[in-house]
């Protein structure tokens, strides 16, 4: 495994519609940084999926961010 490699994060389409790939590793970084003792995975992604990717309301994002929405985070320890 690379030195560099901190946590793989794979999302089906959905997901993908609101964040970038860039955007989707900073956000996870920082989540990471903000609950270094014992960051519970299953919070980060339920944050994610609730508050950053569903929308609001269809209507006004056009249907985005109603697509289905899974994720899987998987921190390596280093």
């Amino acid at each position: 495994m690379p030195k560099d490699l901190d946590f793989v994060f794979m999302g089906c389409d959905g997901v993908w519609e609101r964040k970038s790939n860039e955007e989707m590793v900073a956000w996870i970084y920082e989540r990471l940084a903000n609950n270094k003792d014992g960051a519970n995975l299953n919070d980060i992604c339920s944050d994610l999926l609730k508050n950053e990717c569903l929308s609001p309301d269809h209507q006004q994002t056009g249907g985005l961010g109603c697509d289905n929405m899974t994720c899987i985070l998987i921190v390596f320890s280093q």
